[in-house]
């Protein structure tokens, strides 16, 4: 049988749901994402130490951490469950709905990874991790445009979240045909300072020889 190969960016995208990259620390979902595997899909622009939020229940907080360090030990089946008890006690913290949809993805359940997105989103709109993973569930749906519109709010949130002008420069590549803004992108995450400098850089030159060569 022949062997299919996978494109460079292709196979990006599916370590981006390949394994739990980043987890919510904080159970308001205020928090940024911390990497629980290195990859090419888990450098942030910035971090912040995850804190306890002032309003929550030291013992809510509590279990939240359980069901993240559950995520962390690849213990799925466990963290699902209590992520879930969390969700169906406390409906209204936006934190374990994303939790669930990194799992979800991870299941390759993408429409009910978007939907648990969807809903962190009308808990906390500002949240960028849920932003940016929508993109994601949304382009494995085959979604382009919403995945393409999801990312642009979240750069419009913060102009400088690398991880939407990556996920961006990849669906500008491989899913819409159109280089020039593809390669637009990829040169912001390089100017970001994207952990994988020299794959971002192979992406440009190879967009940038495409665009020369169609000219």
């Amino acid at each position: 049988m022949q062997s299919i190969s996978i494109h460079p960016r292709i196979r990006t995208g599916i370590k981006l749901v390949s394994g739990i990259f980043c987890i919510i620390l904080v159970l308001s979902g205020c928090s940024t994402t911390t990497p629980a595997i290195k990859d090419d899909t888990s450098t942030a622009n910035s971090e912040t130490r995850p804190r306890q939020p002032s309003s929550a229940d030291p013992q809510l907080q509590k279990r939240f951490d359980a069901a993240v360090a559950l995520m962390r030990q690849d213990k799925v089946d466990k963290a699902k469950l209590n992520l879930q008890a969390l969700i169906d006690q406390n409906p209204r913290l936006p934190g374990p709905y994303i939790n669930l949809g990194i799992i979800q993805l991870n299941e390759g359940e993408p429409a009910k990874a978007a939907a648990s997105f969807t809903t962190a989103l009308e808990l906390k709109p500002d949240s960028l991790p849920a932003r940016n993973q929508l993109g994601v569930a949304l382009r494995m749906q085959g979604k382009f445009q919403e995945a393409e519109k999801t990312y642009h709010t979240a750069l419009e949130i913060e102009p400088d979240y690398l991880l939407a002008h990556r996920n961006l420069g990849i669906l500008y590549d491989l899913y819409l045909s159109k280089p020039e803004q593809a390669l637009e992108h990829y040169k912001r995450c390089q100017a970001l300072g994207d952990s994988n400098e020299k794959e971002i850089a192979g992406w440009i030159l190879d967009l940038e020889r495409r665009i020369n060569s169609s000219k």
